[in-house]
């Protein structure tokens, strides 16, 4: 009886060894990943948790405020799960959890706890506790460029928000939105949409049948985005009680 507690207690600190090594060696590449995976200008702040960060992008001149998690469930080798583009700012405590994939547009704007939600758990039978049941990797989420989310707005997976939209707080999204929006209520609903001939939002009962057809390209619109002029590093004092009060 006494080898075989000592046979498995050898084994068990075997495995355990084992486990460490594979940790520590996931934190070294998750470092290493940091630093390419990051344009310039970006900020993060320090108590940002990114879980996967082989599988994160964060574009140049971008903020990621604090207390944000960013958990990767499906870490495919050479693939981006999630990409946060250029001249972004994420708010306080923002969730993001992908499936397949997550893509926030360049120039987009979220308040405080913002939550993405492309992934859930796996819940085949009750029996099999949910903490171990695995997650779901069918999700994706996609933001196009220049949106506004405010704080506290939910997305959940396999909603596609088109460019220049405006999602009000507290706002729960669960279907896609045309480009040029604004979105309130749970479940979310359409309100307005901008009308590219009067060039002025209107309500959605009024705007016109043939109205997307003005719309512009996204690669367009960015376009236009890109030409304005504004240094990100000023905002980052929204991000964190750590540049203190004004």
């Amino acid at each position: 009886m006494n080898e075989f507690l000592k046979a498995t207690a050898k084994s068990l600190t075997s495995s355990g060894f084992r486990h460490s090594l594979k940790i520590q060696h996931e934190r070294i590449m998750g470092a290493i990943a940091k630093r390419q995976n990051i344009g310039q200008n970006s900020y993060l702040d320090p108590s940002v948790q990114v879980l996967g960060w082989k599988n994160v992008k964060i574009g140049q001149n971008s903020v990621v405020s604090e207390d944000t998690w960013i958990n990767v469930n499906h870490r495919k080798p050479e693939t981006f799960s999630l990409i946060i583009g250029n001249h972004c700012f994420i708010g306080r405590r923002n969730f993001f959890t992908s499936g397949n994939h997550i893509k926030i547009g360049d120039y987009c704007l979220t308040g405080i706890d913002c939550k993405f939600l492309g992934s859930g758990h796996v819940y085949h039978s009750p029996f099999v506790p949910y903490i171990t049941s695995g997650t779901t990797e069918d999700g994706a989420i996609e933001i196009g460029a220049n949106c506004w989310l405010g704080a506290d707005v939910t997305i959940l997976k396999g909603v596609k928000i088109g460019y220049g939209s405006i999602i009000g707080a507290a706002t729960v999204v669960k279907q896609d939105v045309p480009p040029l929006s604004i979105v309130v209520g749970n479940p979310g609903r359409i309100i307005k949409r901008f009308d590219m001939q009067l060039q002025a939002w209107i309500n959605v009962t009024d705007y016109p049948v043939n109205g997307d057809q003005f719309l512009l390209a996204e690669s367009e619109y960015l376009e236009v985005l890109n030409k304005t002029t504004f240094n990100m590093r000023h905002l980052r004092i929204a991000s964190s009680q750590r540049f203190g009060d004004l």
